[in-house]
């Protein structure tokens, strides 16, 4: 890192879940190639698990979180973030509603996850997508993969019921790694159906299922986002394994 260079801050709304924040920031620590230890990231963390669940039922629930969510990245911005992520896919509902309250830029982990695969996976044109509910029917990742001329599949009824009860079984603090045959049997399922490669669109879900796992390339949305906190806050152009 250039001595010259303005030293960055990143802001992290973290805490949805705990432990996926900390897998986000364990990643913009194992994949930044420093050379000693002043090239590390300077990140302000803002670890709050009380936000309310993301899976929305209600208006006054929608209206809470996002109000919450805005005065957080706000608290961000004044303690000297110049830039934010946010490494909680289902979240990114209300990106808009924090982009509206700062004057910094937001590294959008939906937007990154799905232009990773444009340019660096651009001949895979079916995407299967892991997410929880709330952020498939959100649309997030389905209109960002048509954006970029892609096809996409979600799992059935039965398999995203699946795919929840593993999700909210690593939030609530359970015993993870025998999580991980029933998580591969959803990433099989998209797989069955014909996707070339799959999206980890939601940051619990790489805690426990990685790409050798499967038999195609499997995106880590937490990975994206930590090599993209790493770029903005170097300068620095990683190289991706593909």
């Amino acid at each position: 890192m250039s001595k010259d260079k303005k030293h960055i801050i990143g802001g992290v709304l973290g805490g949805m879940g705990p432990l996926a924040t900390v897998d986000f920031m364990s990643n913009v620590i194992s994949l930044n190639p420093i050379q000693t230890e002043k090239d590390h990231i300077h990140l302000i963390v803002d670890q709050n698990p009380h936000v309310p669940n993301r899976q929305i039922k209600t208006s006054a629930q929608r209206n809470k979180i996002s109000s919450l969510l805005a005065e957080r990245a706000m608290k961000l911005e004044a303690a000297g973030a110049d830039f934010l992520v946010m490494p909680c896919n289902t979240a990114h509902m209300f990106a808009d509603a924090i982009k509206k309250v700062i004057s910094i830029p937001f590294l959008h982990i939906v937007e990154e996850t799905v232009a990773e695969i444009s340019r660096y996976h651009s001949k895979k044109t079916t995407v299967g997508i892991m997410a929880t509910s709330a952020c498939l029917e959100s649309m997030i990742y389905q209109e960002g993969l048509v954006n970029a001329n892609r096809n996409f599949i979600i799992p059935n009824e039965r398999i995203q019921k699946k795919c929840m009860q593993i999700i909210f079984f690593i939030k609530d603090g359970r015993d993870i790694k025998s999580m991980q045959k029933e998580m591969k049997q959803v990433a099989e399922h998209l797989i069955a159906m014909g996707a070339e490669i799959i999206i980890a669109g939601c940051t619990e879900i790489p805690l426990v299922i990685r790409d050798n796992d499967i038999s195609v390339p499997l995106i880590s949305s937490t990975e994206v986002l930590a090599l993209k906190t790493i770029e903005f806050a170097s300068g620095k152009k990683l190289k991706r394994i593909t």
